[in-house]
């Protein structure tokens, strides 16, 4: 409960700590199925992102698989997706 916070930043690397595959087409732009993860920064223990993976075969993704940042544009911004890293 601390107002002592500040932004670090993060390598862009990181790993899936967990994940499901979604079958439904909550916005008409999202081709189902595709898989949401959750995934951990190695800069911090416990520093979690919930994101969608992108350009991941679905039978590829597992836990504790090395992913790295990419950033899609989604009107004015750019939101940060996860793809397999090389």
């Amino acid at each position: 409960m601390s107002d002592d916070i500040r932004y670090d930043p993060v390598s862009g690397n990181a790993e899936v700590w967990s994940f499901t595959v979604n079958h439904q087409a909550w916005s008409p732009d999202l081709e189902v199925p595709y898989a949401i993860a959750i995934v951990e920064f190695p800069e911090q223990h416990g520093l979690r992102m919930t994101t969608r993976l992108v350009d991941v075969p679905l039978d590829r993704v597992q836990i504790g698989m090395s992913v790295r940042v990419v950033f899609q544009p989604a009107g004015d911004l750019y939101l940060p997706f996860f793809t397999e890293a090389a």
